[in-house]
């Protein structure tokens, strides 16, 4: 048996029987979609409700309006009106998610025909069913304004459409999963954290655990070259990364059902043919985070040291996700020469059906392999130094 199976084997076999390890690199990677999928079913239920239910609201100043008043409550409406010269305080005290302001002036401006002003108060940072309440009252509002502007104009003899010259329709080009995946925009940073999290404590175990367990030393004694001793500590990693991977993909395409986009006229499907391209394409990531997390833990004296450094390593590949994610960067040929930029991109081009050009890919893959090679080179000439031992 080669050197090189021993080490892989060993490294392995040592880190498959530590329930810890096991337990740290793959939680996230189990728990990570049911948590995830999970926290979408509860905001979407929250903001969306269901659609028969209907909208609650207070109105301050209602005697004001009552034709306005009588056409909100002929609607799905659950009305309550309140008296205050405060209205602000009732929806920062907590007493309703949703408040309409009415003016005193609000009948004379009418009687007039001038343009009346109402004031909608809500709290758009908490989570609940006030964004679906404030946008169908809001909507109510503008049909009783349409239908009262058409009136006044067919008794002054003109023609309503004479106020509306220039009409729009809107057209949405965006694929089902891809407006469903804008929910989930934090799903490739996930893949891209599975990923390094699955192979982060074994980096840790092969390297600054071994010093610090004293059998690093008798480990270089043996008649196998520095070159299989990396290797094999590398791959072994890369295993982990693929396995907790493979799991959350796993654990996702069980989870993603259900969520409900379809109650906002989306849809998200995961299945092989999405699953298989994902790993196909993340396999240089996996051997990338392995080499890179290998060569910094190595520099380690401790379990604890390699940790700190190694959390440090990890932010530096998901930063650029983040500020693609605020700057909404496209896939284009450039990126794909970023270590977890480029992989995330095409990640989620493949899981929203989309297509992905050979030339993309190739890049993507073919230039995060060539970095985790020479990371790999890296580690095997820090191993073949007498600074290893110390």
């Amino acid at each position: 048996m080669s050197g090189f199976n021993v080490v892989f084997r060993k490294e392995f076999t040592d880190n498959i029987r530590d329930r810890r390890t096991l337990l740290s690199s793959f939680s996230l990677a189990v728990l990570g979609p049911v948590f995830f999928v999970g926290i979408m079913v509860f905001v979407l239920d929250r903001a969306l409700g269901e659609s028969d239910d209907a909208i609650e609201f207070a109105v301050v100043g209602a005697e004001y309006a009552p034709q306005l008043m009588a056409h909100l409550e002929k609607q799905n409406t659950e009305i309550t009106r309140e008296e205050t010269s405060s209205p602000r305080d009732l929806v920062t005290g907590g007493d309703h998610k949703l408040v309409l302001v009415i003016n005193p002036d609000y009948a004379e401006r009418y009687a007039k025909g001038n343009l009346n002003t109402l004031l909608l108060i809500y709290d758009s940072s908490e989570i609940s069913s006030s964004r679906r309440h404030l946008g169908t009252l809001r909507a109510y509002i503008n049909q009783y304004s349409r239908t009262v502007g058409a009136l006044r104009l067919w008794l002054r003899g003109l023609d309503p459409t004479i106020s509306t010259p220039v009409n729009t329709q809107e057209l949405d080009v965006a694929s089902p999963a891809a407006r469903a995946l804008t929910i989930l925009a934090s799903l490739p940073y996930f893949l891209v954290m599975v990923i390094f999290m699955g192979g982060f404590y074994l980096a840790i175990d092969t390297t600054a655990g071994e010093r610090e367990h004293g059998s690093l030393e008798p480990l270089l004694t043996q008649p196998i070259s520095r070159a299989q001793l990396v290797w094999g500590k590398v791959l072994a990693t890369s295993v982990f990364g693929f396995l907790s991977l493979l799991i959350f993909l796993v654990s996702l395409y069980f989870s993603v059902p259900f969520v409900p986009f379809e109650r906002i006229g989306m849809a998200l499907e995961i299945g092989i043919p999405q699953l298989f391209p994902v790993l196909v394409v993340a396999i240089p990531l996996i051997f990338f985070a392995a080499a890179i997390m290998t060569v910094v833990a190595s520099f380690a004296k401790s379990y604890k040291e390699a940790q700190t450094y190694l959390t440090i390593v990890i932010l530096i590949p998901t930063l650029p996700l983040i500020i693609a994610q605020l700057m909404n960067v496209e896939t284009t040929l450039q990126i794909m020469f970023v270590p977890s930029l480029s992989q995330a991109t095409l990640m989620a081009d493949l899981i929203k059906s989309e297509p992905v050009t050979l030339l993309n890919m190739a890049s993507s893959m073919g230039a995060t392999t060539l970095y985790g090679l020479a990371l790999t080179w890296v580690a095997i000439k820090l191993y073949s130094t007498e600074r290893i031992l110390g």
